[in-house]
């Protein structure tokens, strides 16, 4: 599972690992789409293994996705890390 790195709480995505690609695939198809406390679940392949990658975090500690989100979602956290910190002001 996923951990914020800033507020070391569940970030919203894990991964999950099948013996069988077969089994796999089959939960993907069955999963989604799928609604879960009011959020839509979407599956993805991992890409994969790469040097010094961090389960998918963005370069501001959170998910890649959600560096490019512009919407307010209270469940990941409100505003996008950039939107939240240019909205924020100097300090």
């Amino acid at each position: 599972m996923g951990i914020d790195r800033f507020k070391k709480i569940p970030c919203g995505f894990c991964f999950v690992e099948y013996y069988l690609r077969e089994d796999a695939e089959d939960a993907m198809r069955c999963i989604n789409g799928t609604r879960l406390d009011d959020r839509i679940i979407r599956t993805d392949w991992d890409a994969g293994f790469v040097e010094g990658r961090q389960y998918g975090r963005g370069k501001h500690g959170g998910q890649v996705r959600d560096e490019y989100r512009k919407d307010y979602d209270p469940g990941r956290g409100g505003w996008n890390r950039v939107i939240a910190t240019r909205n924020a002001g100097p300090d």
